[in-house]
């Protein structure tokens, strides 16, 4: 099995997100991707404006703090492109 780049990754991650957001949690089973791997692409996609990332008070099933990433209107309109 080959490496995927990060490209590919972050490519996911957004068709991922394109109709409901997603925890970190939940982004790391369905990209088959390590947690650190799946933080440091959102962020990156957050600085460059195509994710957003809220951290949320208390996750409905655990009753703990958790982040939702969810896509913006520039990463919709980079993932159409793509």
């Amino acid at each position: 099995m080959s490496k995927r780049s990060s490209f590919d990754i972050k490519k996911k991650i957004l068709s991922l997100i394109k109709s409901s957001s997603l925890t970190f949690a939940q982004l790391e089973r369905k990209t088959n991707t390590g947690y650190n791997t799946i933080k440091n692409n959102c962020d990156e996609l957050a600085s460059y404006g195509f994710v957003k990332i809220e951290k949320k008070a208390k996750h409905p099933k655990s009753g703990r703090a958790y982040f939702e990433i969810s896509i913006t209107d520039k990463g919709r309109e980079f993932l159409e492109k793509k």
